[in-house]
Parts: C-alpha cells; sequence; structure tokens
C-alpha cells in the first residue's frame, strides 16, 4: 500500500512539473503564427471536455463555445493527442476541400493510426485513400448500386421485423438500434459477413474501440486506449482470416458489381499494378468503418427523432409509394428543412 501510494505521489509530481513547463514554456514564433484557441493539458489536451459534451448530448457545445470565444473560423485545440485547428466557417471548409493533396492531405493523428493500422504494417492513410479512390467508383456506380438495394432492403426487413416490431416491450432505444442496424449492414455490404454471432463479436469490438478513439492517449494496460488497441487487432484479425479464404476464391467466378468492398479491394491492383495484402485490406475495411459508422448513424438517428416530432411528416413519409415524385421530393425537402 505504501508502495502504490509513493508511486501515485511521484507520479502526480511529474505531471505536475510537466504541467507547469508546458503553461509557463515560452512560446515560439510558430505558436504565434497557429490560430487562436486553447490546447489544454498536457497529453490529455481537451479530449475530456470533448468526450464529455457528446455523452451529455451536447456535441456542439465543444465547437460553439470555442468560436465565440476566440474565432468563429478557425480555432485551435488539442484531441488524441495532437494539436489541431478546427475549421468552423464556409471559407474555411472551401479552403480545405479544394486543395486536397495540394495544400493539404489526407491525414490521421498518431493514435488513431496505432488503433487502425496494424503493426509493421507497411500501409498508411495516403496510399489507402488512393487505394479507396480507385475502387469505390466501382462499388458504388449505379450498376452495382441497384444490386446493392436488394441486399440492403432485405437486412432492413429483417432487422425491423427483428428489433423493432418483435421488441418486447412497446419502447425501443433508437439511437442504439440504429446503431446496430449500420454496423449491420456496413458488415452486409463490406465485408459480406451476415452470420449473427460474428457480426455481434464484431459490433462488440467495435465499441470497445470507438470508446478508445477520443479517450487519453496512453497505452498502459486498462486504459481504454489500450483496450481500443486490443480490440482492434481482434477485429483485424479476423478480417485477415476472412480475406485469406476470400483469397483463395477465382477472381474470374465473381461479378464485380455483386462483389462486396473487401474482396474488391482484395483483387484490385494499385498503380503499380500490385495487389493489397490481407492485412492491408483489413486496415482499409477497419478505417471505413469508423469513418462512415457514427456519421450515417447520426443522420439515420435524428430522422427517426424529427419523424416522430413531426406527425404530418410521419403521415406522409407512411403514405410511401402512393405519392407522385412532386410530392417524394417535397417531402424530402421538407425533411431537410426541419
Amino acid at each position: 500500500m505504501d508502495l502504490t501510494l509513493s508511486c501515485l505521489l511521484l507520479f502526480g509530481l511529474l505531471y505536475a512539473s510537466f504541467s507547469l513547463f508546458f503553461i509557463f514554456r515560452k512560446k515560439s514564433p510558430r505558436d504565434q503564427r497557429s490560430p487562436p484557441g486553447n490546447t489544454g493539458w498536457p497529453f490529455v489536451g481537451e479530449a475530456l471536455e470533448f468526450v464529455a459534451s457528446g455523452r451529455n448530448g451536447t456535441p456542439d457545445k465543444f465547437v460553439r463555445e470555442r468560436m465565440e470565444k476566440f474565432s468563429p473560423e478557425v480555432f485551435k485545440t488539442s484531441l488524441a493527442g495532437e494539436t489541431v485547428a478546427v475549421f468552423c466557417g464556409a471559407s474555411g471548409n472551401k479552403f480545405l476541400f479544394s486543395n486536397e493533396n495540394k495544400l493539404v492531405g489526407a491525414w490521421w493523428p498518431p493514435t488513431f493510426d496505432k488503433i487502425t493500422n496494424a503493426k509493421n504494417s507497411t500501409s498508411n492513410v495516403i496510399l489507402q485513400a488512393k487505394k479507396l479512390r480507385r475502387v469505390l467508383p466501382e462499388f458504388i456506380k449505379p450498376e452495382a448500386l441497384q444490386k446493392h438495394v436488394p441486399i440492403m432492403d432485405r437486412v432492413a426487413m429483417q432487422h425491423l421485423e427483428r428489433d423493432w416490431s418483435g421488441a418486447s416491450n412497446k419502447q425501443v432505444e433508437a439511437f442504439t438500434l440504429v446503431k446496430k442496424f449500420t454496423f449491420e449492414m456496413a458488415c452486409r455490404l463490406f465485408m459480406n459477413v451476415e452470420d449473427p454471432n460474428q457480426v455481434a463479436s464484431f459490433a462488440n469490438h467495435f465499441c470497445v474501440v470507438s470508446a478508445g478513439f477520443f479517450g487519453v492517449p496512453i497505452n498502459f494496460p486498462g486504459t481504454a486506449f489500450n483496450r481500443a488497441i486490443k480490440a482492434a487487432d481482434h477485429i483485424r484479425h479476423e478480417l485477415s482470416s476472412i480475406l485469406k479464404e476470400r483469397r483463395r476464391q477465382p477472381n474470374e467466378k465473381i461479378d464485380m458489381g455483386t462483389r462486396d468492398l473487401a474482396s474488391q479491394l482484395l483483387h484490385s491492383v494499385d498503380e503499380d499494378g500490385k495487389f493489397s495484402t490481407e492485412m492491408e485490406v483489413a486496415d482499409m475495411i477497419l478505417g471505413i468503418l469508423f469513418a462512415s459508422h457514427d456519421t450515417v448513424t447520426t443522420a439515420l438517428a435524428f430522422v427517426v427523432y424529427y419523424l416522430a416530432d413531426h406527425p404530418d411528416v410521419y403521415a406522409r413519409v407512411f403514405k410511401g409509394k402512393s405519392q407522385s415524385q412532386g410530392e417524394i421530393d417535397a417531402l424530402f425537402l421538407s425533411l431537410l428543412c426541419i
């Protein structure tokens, strides 16, 4: 007990010393050219405030408060162990999207890279982005989407019947079920995984990884970050096993339009004519899962929320196919305006 107390006291003194050093250190010219803002505590940054805002149901509060305090266009903060600039205005977003691979490039913090990329992996976010740009158009072109729609419809009907209509009570947690549905759909379209037990295993580990993304980036046993790395490794190795089996399937016997995304990445070549390894494809699938899951989940959850909050709009949605195309367009416009 005495040894533990001494270690904790020593750690506290060291952290306080480093904190005082960072607080009172003289700003370098580079710091003076950076946007206005606050990087918070050393190592931790403002990650705790960011996560707290999300858990309180007000994720916009973190950004709004800093826009009011520092600048409505751009401010700096510290998340996931990295100092970052947050662009808020239309001009800042236009600058980012119009200068991709020119003045700015795809980049993830090293903490994210430790989670989404395998150890000793030769892949990086730039190479992954280039590979995805070559493959995604084939995956989402109109001819391919026509073949995806029946699959998506079937997954959606099964989910609604099992988890919504078949619920034991009359009240359901929409956001929780929407998250489950989004992940089930991603497993089916990205990896062609349908087994409920396998999907549940992926989902459980995925939740652990998501929890570790914006936590304190300290890779120490017992921390959320350490658990996230282990969970991501589990998902990656499971995916790698699936892909190794997929690699054995004859390429010419599989229709390009009906392939899942993982198979298309596995059988496509890069600019040098080289195939990606199973682990590199697993890294890409893991990355695209994290990039797409929360955004789609949030959008669908808000649709459910606003439909429940606007019975008149819900009634028009419920009519479905009986409406003309003009009425459907007007309906979607009203949803966007809510």
